[in-house]
């Protein structure tokens, strides 16, 4: 009987390599741990309802809300925002317009200051409040749903100028939905 010769040796597990799987699995919760916090404390999750802003976000997908993000700074052109209208509704939208702006639909296009809004949006079939210039005031935003045809909006009298104390915190983030990607707006 011949004996085979092992050149393979044997692992173990050491005190060293449960140290490592210790400190990594610590780390890990760790940060799990202070996301959430942080999330709770500077931030909340909201629900995208309704089709306004396709294709942006879809009906039912979750967005992560800054809260704190107009504490200290103002909305800017382009940002989408969480906001009161109306009482109690919540509304999603896209902010086009801010303090000092002037603004006009015509012929089924956003004009900003006399400039014609450039983007991938189709035209507007309906002007509604905005189909006379307005100029906006000190804390004075214009928002428009991104779907524009299908979006209750600034241009409806529900929705209207929207005050920056109407504002509840910036989305800066879409969780994945329906086989879509996180995705930052």
């Amino acid at each position: 009987m011949t004996k085979e010769l092992s050149f393979r040796k044997k692992k173990r597990l050491t005190s060293q390599v449960l140290h490592r799987i210790e400190a990594y699995l610590v780390g890990c919760v760790s940060a799990a741990l202070l996301g959430l916090i942080l999330t709770a404390s500077f931030g909340y999750t909201a629900t995208n309802v309704g089709v306004s802003m396709e294709n942006s976000l879809v009906h039912g997908q979750k967005v992560l809300v800054n809260r704190v993000a107009y504490l200290l700074f103002s909305p800017g052109r382009d940002d989408v925002v969480i906001f009161k209208a109306g009482g109690t509704h919540t509304y999603i939208k896209r902010v086009v317009a801010v303090p000092g702006d002037t603004v006009l639909i015509q012929d089924g296009y956003l004009y900003v200051n006399g400039e014609q809004e450039q983007g991938d949006y189709e035209k507007m079939a309906d002007a509604g409040l905005l189909e006379t210039e307005i100029t906006l005031g000190e804390n004075e935003y214009i928002v428009l749903g991104d779907n524009r045809n299908n979006s209750e909006d600034s241009r409806t009298s529900s929705v209207g100028i929207v005050e920056k104390s109407q504002i509840s915190g910036k989305v800066w983030l879409a969780l994945p939905y329906g086989g879509s990607r996180m995705k930052p707006l």
